[in-house]
């Protein structure tokens, strides 16, 4: 049976978001930190999804503004297992090239959002981008302490077409850095703005969204810093509801987007709808 292809195109003002699933991710209980198997079961339940079968999503983001195109993270490459690594497929599906791509635009250097960054033979999978990582996320992943296969990998494949990032750094017009920190040092999102139009992307502040957007104290066991990322998720939660700005995540079922509001028990996604607006 054929696969159909998994992109979305979402509007924010002027500019084009175009979501592409990497595939789903087998994120659950034994990735939390702060949760025993019955609250978790319960949460889930409470929106009716079945803890057994449970799966995160793993999206990635192509961004149209103005004349430059910017990809949001690469996926995993199918290392998650054989339903993961469809970045690729899907935004040939969607109807972009490799050599489209002027900047490649790193969230943070975990594997499951770089892997795919790269081709078959180690090089770089996006040939005439530049590739932008944020300076902590540099420093933290290039110490030989914490260095990975895969940042190694990446870092090798795009050589001097590394550029490093800052806090609030402008990316592309209307594409300006938001770090959010804990996670990895530099883990960032993005505020993507057009007009009186804003969207957040929230990147990894959560990995099993039913659970931790209603209890935010839950950590993950990927957390470099488990007590600075429970402190940004808790202030982006309080932000993103206070006004309903929408946003997006990285491990929320694909295409990640909604906007989050108050709920009984902390908060809850309401995701958005789908549009025939191609």
């Amino acid at each position: 049976m054929t696969r159909l292809p998994d992109a979305q195109r979402l509007h924010v003002g002027d500019i084009t978001v175009t979501a592409l699933s990497d595939g789903p991710l087998p994120l659950g209980l034994d990735h939390l930190k702060g949760i025993d198997a019955p609250e978790y079961a319960r949460l889930l339940h409470m929106h009716h999804a079945d803890p057994a079968a449970w799966r995160s999503g793993l999206n990635a983001f192509v961004i149209r503004t103005g004349d430059r195109l910017v990809l949001v993270d690469g996926g995993v490459a199918g290392n998650m297992g054989p339903e993961t690594g469809r970045v690729m497929s899907n935004l040939k599906a969607a109807g972009f090239a490799p050599g489209d791509i002027d900047t490649v635009y790193v969230t943070h250097m975990h594997a499951d959002h770089i892997a795919g960054l790269m081709d078959g033979d180690g090089g770089a999978a996006f040939g005439n981008a530049a590739l932008r990582i944020h300076g902590d996320d540099h420093a933290h992943f290039t110490d030989d302490a914490n260095a990975q296969d895969s940042t190694r990998a990446l870092l090798s494949a795009y050589g001097d077409r590394l550029e490093t990032y800052s806090d609030a750094d402008d990316i592309a017009p209307g594409l300006r850095a938001l770090h959010l920190p804990g996670h990895t040092p530099g883990h960032s999102g993005l505020e993507i703005m057009s007009g009186d139009a804003t969207m957040l992307l929230l990147t990894d502040i959560v990995h099993v969204a039913p659970v931790q957007l209603a209890n935010p104290e839950i950590g993950t066991g990927f957390d470099v810093d488990i007590d600075a990322a429970r402190e940004t998720r808790k202030a982006m939660l309080d932000r993103v509801s206070a006004d309903a700005t929408p946003i997006l995540g990285s491990h929320i079922t694909f295409p990640g987007a909604g906007v989050i509001e108050r709920a009984t028990e902390g908060f809850r996604m309401i995701p958005a709808y789908y549009s025939h607006d191609s």
